[in-house]
């Protein structure tokens, strides 16, 4: 595995860094957010309404359609840019379809409590796991993939730890899709990490291989970035493909990821898979990843089914930070 340079080290320490400032202010916002309590698909039709939750008090139903919320079309992507969002105990007036007739209703946002917050706090949790094991695999192993490594473990963190809430509406959008873009990219990272550990595949001896990798992370946030500045109306279509494309697009990267770990588990012998903590790194990914698969396929493709337990699927996405770093420290001490 070849070392890194001097640039790629500084890289890793300045975005853990910022990320890390950015998620203490993430965790401060937490007691700041208010709940909607239901669920929309991409036409903006409730699948779901929490039991006792300000939908339900407000008189939403499963399967109205919203139409407006404070006069404002939900499909008017520009006019939604400067409005903030709910505070607690806010109240807004919503107009939807019910089965083609228009209803009014007023809804009264709630502070986050019981299972909420509890999944809020245990999401930023999750993000401090990743950024540690980042920082500490990355300090034992100069190398390119544990660079990768690094560079999925700082993004994913980046995602459950969050950040401040930013008032001003183009910023906060700026700031959203810039964030989105560094996730989209730490996929790629998973993948060029595991094509490189423990053995460099003959893949990336292919002109260009490192590009194939990136390129459709890198198309796909240039994709949204255009979104952000073009604003286009918010569409059932438009929101459906959006759907569809992330869905692929994580399944691609993490059935990638998947196959890649798999293929190198079963070609390598015991002795290797011990040394270079394979096995651990194989079942972390088992269970770790394919929960998660699966309940991404079935909220796009069944919205108002939900799984027993699904909220807390991603709970299991822990082992993937701590079992690949485990991994790559236990290479350097064999």
């Amino acid at each position: 595995m070849s070392t890194i340079k001097p640039i790629h080290t500084n890289l890793v320490y300045v975005l853990a860094l910022v990320f890390a400032i950015l998620g203490i202010f993430g965790l401060l916002d937490i007691r700041n957010q208010s709940t909607y309590g239901y669920s929309t698909d991409g036409d903006f039709t409730i699948t779901k309404i929490d039991k006792g939750g300000a939908a339900e008090a407000a008189g939403l139903m499963v399967n109205d359609q919203i139409d407006s919320i404070n006069g404002l079309s939900v499909r008017d992507s520009k006019a939604w840019v400067d409005v903030l969002r709910p505070a607690v105990g806010e109240t807004r007036e919503y107009i939807v379809d019910r089965k083609g007739e228009s209803v009014s209703a007023s809804l009264t946002y709630a502070a986050q409590e019981g299972s909420d917050r509890i999944l809020n706090y245990l999401g930023w949790i999750l993000g401090l796991i990743f950024l540690g094991m980042a920082l500490w695999a990355f300090r034992n192993n100069k190398t390119m993939a544990a660079f990768y490594f690094a560079l999925f473990a700082i993004a994913f963190g980046a995602s459950f730890m969050g950040g401040p809430y930013i008032e001003n509406g183009t910023l906060r959008d700026l700031n959203n899709v810039l964030r989105f873009s560094f996730i989209l990219i730490g996929f790629a990272c998973l993948v060029s990490f595991l094509l490189r550990y423990p053995n460099r595949s003959s893949f990336l001896d292919k002109k260009n291989a490192d590009m194939l990798v990136f390129a459709p992370s890198i198309l796909l946030a240039l994709f949204f970035i255009a979104l952000n500045f073009l604003l286009p109306d918010s569409t059932s279509g438009l929101n459906t493909f959006i759907n569809y494309m992330v869905m692929l697009f994580v399944v691609y990267y993490f059935g990638w990821a998947l196959l890649t770990l798999v293929r190198g588990y079963f070609k390598a012998s015991v002795d290797e898979r011990s040394n270079t903590g394979l096995g651990m790194m194989f079942w972390g990914a088992i269970i770790g990843l394919v929960p998660i698969l699966i309940s991404i396929v079935v909220a796009t493709f069944m919205p108002t089914v939900s799984l027993p337990g699904s909220d807390y699927y991603f709970l299991l996405f822990a082992l993937i930070p701590i079992l690949f770093a485990l991994a790559l420290n236990k290479s350097v001490h064999e």
